[in-house]
């Protein structure tokens, strides 16, 4: 199995049903094993449940640094 090095991940967070904006998402890394550690904050919704969309880019440590973006849903709660 191989695993390609990580120079860098960015993001951003997007409602998937209704328009929040783009919510910046903060990568560091955390210096080992291509593992990053990320911080947002969520804007307030009007739903008890909101769907969110993460959108990912993340930037191999190829001869290309060659890029590769993709999403993931979520559910949050309101308490």
């Amino acid at each position: 199995e191989v695993i390609a090095k990580i120079n860098k991940v960015s993001g951003y967070l997007e409602g998937k049903d209704m328009f929040m904006g783009k919510v910046p998402v903060l990568f560091n890394n955390m210096g080992q094993d291509n593992r990053f550690f990320a911080s947002s904050l969520l804007a307030s919704c009007s739903e008890d449940v909101m769907i969110w969309r993460l959108w990912l880019t993340v930037e191999l440590a190829d001869e290309d640094n060659s890029e590769q973006s993709f999403f993931i849903d979520f559910e949050s709660v309101r308490l």
